[in-house]
C-alpha cells in the first residue's frame, strides 16, 4: 500500500489529485460488513467459536475474517502514520 501511495504522490502534481487517489485506496481497504460484525463481537470478548454460532458460520471462517480485518486496520494505520510523516493532513 505504501508503494502505491508513494507512486501517487510522485505522479500527482497538485494536492487535490493526490488526496482523491489516497482516499480511493483507503476505500479499497475498507472492512467488509462481516469483518465489522466479527470485530464488534470480538471486542465484546466473544471467542471465534461463539461468534461463528451467532452468525451461522464455521469458526475457521471467523478466524480468517478477523485476521483479515486486523491486517487491514494495521495497514491503514501505517499508511496514515506515513502520510502524517510526509506532511499530509488526512
Amino acid at each position: 500500500m505504501r508503494v502505491k501511495v508513494f507512486l501517487l504522490l510522485i505522479l500527482a502534481r497538485d494536492n487535490n489529485v493526490f488526496m482523491q487517489s489516497f482516499q480511493k485506496n483507503i476505500a479499497i481497504m475498507s472492512l467488509t460488513e462481516r469483518e465489522r460484525i466479527i470485530l464488534e463481537f470480538a471486542g465484546k470478548g466473544l471467542s471465534d467459536y461463539k461468534i461463528a454460532r451467532k452468525i451461522n458460520t464455521d469458526p475457521p471462517s471467523v478466524t480468517r475474517s478477523r485476521k483479515n480485518a486486523q491486517k487491514k486496520l494495521e495497514e491503514a494505520k501505517m499508511d496514515l502514520e506515513w502520510a502524517q510523516q510526509i506532511g499530509m493532513t488526512v
